[in-house]
């Protein structure tokens, strides 16, 4: 079989470097292989001590605890955080920043900090135990406390609040929001109270359906629902009303709404109280404004034009009386959506809003009257449940199924200015009229967030709908001016992972296509290419899939818009647009180092001029990685931290003048520490996994190989704690594309889809992560290429026993994993989740989670074949492990399930059958009701002891478990 006898004469190949000259992509030359030679490694004995260490188990893992939930209070003196096991109770925990002082909350979670740090709020679930015995039960699970939990940590006291579905502190931080759980799932609204936190004084604030709070005051808006009022619209009061049931249906509920100000216990109405809808409550930024929607209530399958109310809290007279003001935005063909939150803009000036076009009702069928009626065709047909699969169609059906729910809230942008009088005014005067600005008059456009004070920037991908199913998502962008509605083309027919970045005045938007920066100028609607006679690449030079390369980036606009901070592989550039060009990082393509700025500060629109920047560099070759601050005035660059860990920033505290940052390594879980800007003095906050030390865990390694035609790759080895380098191990391999940049990377500790791999080391096997470098039109194969030498080189460094390795992938490496042992037999047993089996018959399949076709992946993207089949079935059908299902004979475990969204389920059924038939050992896990990564977490447990069992038995000799041996019948799971 030719193509077989190919892959065995790479394999050949691989073994003939000393004579053969290839050419290096990486180094750019040809070179004599000879001189290839792998980096010289020594992986010592371990110097853990495992007298009193034990191996994990998969109820161990599941105890291992992330940190979520994370937050600092407003004068940043306080850290709030939940401990979340992957199985299991929380722990809330808030910590002073500037001491050791701490509490912990059990069983808490979805925690808030008010303003000061002086108080928190919890939500606190009932225990695992009591959670677990009402799963099947809903009257169980209804029943379960959830309670809120107030601690106040000056004095550490803490509070219970029975029965609290959610709860918020005010803007001011002097008082707590508790709304409570209902008490019957068909209620329309929700008792609110308030907390007075110094008096702790609880008040009852009524039935409410929706509330928000004022960013920096005590002030609070609420949508407050009143028992009803009939039909006829005459009001009833909920203390006195004792309708029968049969009049109550002829009535609904009241809304009204209003403001209260807690210091002054009184409150304020905003609007009158009648059966409309009122929603969307949204302050201003400042505090000081609030829009929010009404509308009657809709008919299901309709939809109805909201209107816009604004209140403002500047104009309060003495007299009390100060309702909000409805306002008028029409738009011919439009209605205002609720599909679209009222969002300000950060200086309280304008408010982004939503547009729908208008859709005349549909026309409801004649009643049927006569036996003539009984025969009519329209009639009859109008029952029909079809679909109608037009060839020419933007979206195809199972796409238009999948988006239905999203596209039924697609809008087209407005902006509402306050004063068309004066745009320096922040809010609308009492008889001032708005002044709205249609931003776009289509639906599938998208706005790009961006607090730009003049210009915004849209996506609209509407004339590349068709060819996205099979050349990926391509876009247009456009340049819309925000106080004219003006709009001007800054590209066509992008990728859509290719964007363009605005400069602070909006005038000018940068952006790459075909390899090239372009600088649109709105002006005059001009572009130029920026940067032109720089000899690097800006897309990614590694780039090894058959459709454009992506950008490496763009740190940001100068302040002055003077220049423009862009990446390349390794250094930031930055461009000016007189043409005044310079590398800021000098020298990191030399030294293999990436750099990349650090945006600390998230509401930044540019850089200042001449500020030091804080850098993130990482190194290519050795995966170390570290901080660096950047003096963009005299180009110097001064190492704060580095080494062999991985560094992360997770927010800047500028009152404190700290980082909070985590490190992390395969051994030492990220936790939260504080430091100092240059990183001299470092507190660590966290500890969340102090029971890891009694486990067998391990070290991390890095080595290289060279393919047979020369590519040099990398991947990790991870060793166990007590590991003998005299001692040749099962070896487990797990892989994807490019692990090895994962060197210094904690494993996620969690019981899935993917093998544990703390809980393997325990097992006493050593993991294997190596890198994939693929070939156009050859995905299949380019895997055997970079899997092959590799366990050569393991076994050359005696760590693997070569009669005991594993190959275990999942989704794009399930399908490598099937395809490889169409090609080897060096591996003693296979796992392969959710594969690709047949290329044929999955080019024309359908993701079903997203109703995308799969076609584009093959021509354009993962799968990397590069033409239709129609063009060329060959590399559709070599690539393909079902047809080469003859040459397997490695036991293979096929794991699927059979909603997966992303791989149809039918792909392991062929391989499983195509095995089947030729009698080869196989077995395939089908889950029910599971997607293309298992969720439920008795699926999870069960395929992690699965998995293990597997491998013992072929990589360790252990006896085959029963369902190996002998299958099970079918289970009948309701």
């Amino acid at each position: 079989m030719k193509r077989f006898q190919y892959s065995v004469s790479r394999v050949a190949l691989a073994l003939a470097l000393s004579v053969t000259l290839v050419s290096c992509s990486q180094l750019g030359t040809t070179t004599n292989t000879a001189q290839l030679q792998p980096s010289a490694v020594t992986i010592a004995a371990s110097s853990a001590d495992v007298s009193n260490l034990k191996p994990l188990s998969l109820s161990d893992i599941m105890q291992f605890r992330e940190i979520k939930d994370r937050a600092v209070s407003g004068n940043q003196q306080w850290l709030l955080y939940t401990a979340e096991p992957d199985f299991g109770d929380s722990t809330g925990y808030v910590r002073h920043l500037l001491s050791e002082r701490e509490f912990s909350i059990e069983r808490a979670d979805r925690g808030q900090l008010n303003q000061t740090g002086s108080f928190a709020l919890f939500r606190q679930q009932a225990p695992l135990l009591a959670r677990e015995q009402a799963k099947n039960d809903k009257a169980k699970r209804d029943a379960l406390a959830q309670n809120a939990i107030l601690l106040n940590t000056t004095t550490g006291e803490q509070r219970v609040f029975a029965n609290i579905e959610r709860f918020s502190f005010t803007g001011a931080g002097n008082y707590a929001l508790l709304l409570a759980r209902k008490a019957d799932g068909k209620d329309s609204s929700q008792s609110l109270q308030l907390l007075d936190l110094q008096s702790g004084k609880v008040s009852e604030l009524g039935q409410v359906t929706e509330f928000a709070t004022a960013k920096d005051s005590d002030l609070i808006a609420l949508v407050v629902e009143q028992a009803g009022i009939d039909q006829a619209g005459i009001g009833q009061a909920a203390s006195t009303q004792t309708t029968t049931d049969k009049a109550a249906k002829n009535t609904k509920p009241s809304q009204q709404v209003l403001v209260y100000f807690p210091a002054e216990q009184r409150s304020l109405a905003l609007t009158e109280a009648n059966a409309d809808i009122k929603q969307q409550l949204r302050f201003s930024p400042d505090g000081q404004q609030l829009v929010f929607f009404s509308a009657a209530k809709a008919e299901k399958g309709q939809e109805v034009a909201q209107q816009l109310w604004y209140w403002s809290a500047k104009n309060l007279t003495s007299s009390n009386k100060n309702p909000a003001r409805p306002l008028t935005l029409a738009q011919d063909g439009w209605l205002l959506s609720d599909k679209q939150a009222p969002e300000w803009r950060d200086d309280s000036r304008a408010v982004l809003l939503g547009f729908r076009p208008l859709v005349a009702p549909a026309v409801e069928a004649a009643a049927l009257e006569t036996d003539e009626q009984l025969f009519d065709l329209a009639r009859l047909a109008a029952g029909r449940k079809l679909q109608v699969w037009h060839g020419q169609d933007p979206r195809i059906i199972p796409q238009q199924k999948a988006e239905y729910q999203q596209a039924q809230r697609r809008t087209a942008p407005a902006l509402l200015w306050l004063d068309n009088s004066s745009l320096d005014n922040s809010s609308l005067a009492s008889d001032a009229t708005p002044r709205l600005v249609a931003l776009s008059a289509d639906i599938e456009d998208r706005l790009y967030p961006s607090q730009n004070p003049q210009a915004a920037l849209l996506s609209n991908g509407r004339p590349y709908l068709q060819q996205l199913t099979w050349q990926g998502r391509l876009h247009d962008i456009w340049h819309v001016n925000l106080h004219t509605g003006q709009r001007q083309q800054v590209f066509a027919g992008n990728p859509s992972y290719e964007r363009a970045h605005l400069s602070p005045s909006g005038r000018y938007a940068l952006y790459q296509q075909q390899g090239k920066l372009w600088l649109f100028d709105s002006s005059d609607g001009s572009k130029r290419q920026l940067a032109a006679d720089i000899k690097v690449s800006w897309v990614d030079e590694m780039h090894d899939r058959p459709e454009p390369a992506a950008a490496y980036g763009v740190a940001g606009w100068l302040a002055d818009e003077s220049a423009v901070l862009v990446y390349d592989r390794f250094d930031i550039w930055q461009l000016g647009l007189n043409g005044d060009n310079r590398n800021l990082t000098v020298n990191g393509r030399d030294t293999h180092w990436r750099y990349r700025f650090e945006q600390t500060d998230a509401k930044a629109q540019a850089i200042a001029v001449n500020s030091k920047l804080l850098l993130r560099g990482f190194n290519e070759q050795s995966k170390q990685s570290g901080f660096y601050q950047l003096n963009l005035a005299t180009g110097e660059r001064q190492t704060l931290i580095s080494g062999n860990k991985r560094y992360d920033v997770v927010e800047a505290l500028e009152q404190q003048d700290a980082y909070l940052f985590t490190e992390q390594s395969f051994r030492q879980f990220p936790d939260l520490k504080l430091a100092k800007p240059d990183f001299s003095e470092l507190t660590q906050l966290t500890d969340v996994n102090p029971q890891q030390r009694h486990f067998v865990w391990g070290d991390s390694h890095l080595i290289d190989w060279f393919t047979a035609d020369g590519e040099r790759l990398q991947g990790v080895v991870l060793t166990p704690d007590g590991f003998d380098p005299a001692k040749r191990y099962p070896v487990l391999v797990y892989y994807y594309e490019q692990f090895s940049d994962r060197l210094f990377n904690y494993n996620q500790m969690r019981v899935n889809h993917r093998p544990n791999f703390p809980f393997y080391l325990g097992q006493d096997y050593v993991v294997f992560l190596p890198d994939i470098r693929f070939r156009e039109g050859a995905p299949g194969p380019s895997a055997t290429e970079s899997l092959l030498p590799a366990i050569d080189r393991l076994i050359e460094l005696g760590i693997a026993d070569p009669k005991a390795i594993g190959l275990h992938g999942h989704s794009w490496s399930g399908y490598q994993t099937a395809f490889v042992i169409t090609e080897t037999d060096r591996f003693a047993a296979a796992v392969a989740g959710a594969p690709v089996a047949n290329m044929t018959s999955a080019y024309s399949g359908i993701r079903w989670q997203t109703g995308l076709a799969r076609q584009f992946q093959y021509e354009t993207g993962q799968s990397r074949i590069g033409e239709s089949m129609f063009d060329n079935l060959k590399p559709y059908i070599d690539n393909s492990p079902v047809f080469f299902a003859d040459k397997i004979n490695t036991p293979l475990l096929i794991q699927f399930g059979d909603k997966d969204g992303a791989v149809p389920w039918e792909q392991g059924i062929e391989l499983y059958l195509a095995l089947r038939r030729l009698q080869k050992e196989v077995v395939m896990l089908q889950y029910e009701g599971e997607d293309h990564h298992l969720a439920d977490f008795a699926n999870k447990v069960d395929y992690s002891m699965k998995m293990l069992e597997f491998f013992n038995h072929y990589l360790k000799g252990e006896p085959a478990p029963m369902w190996w041996q002998q299958g099970q019948p079918y289970q009948r799971n309701d």
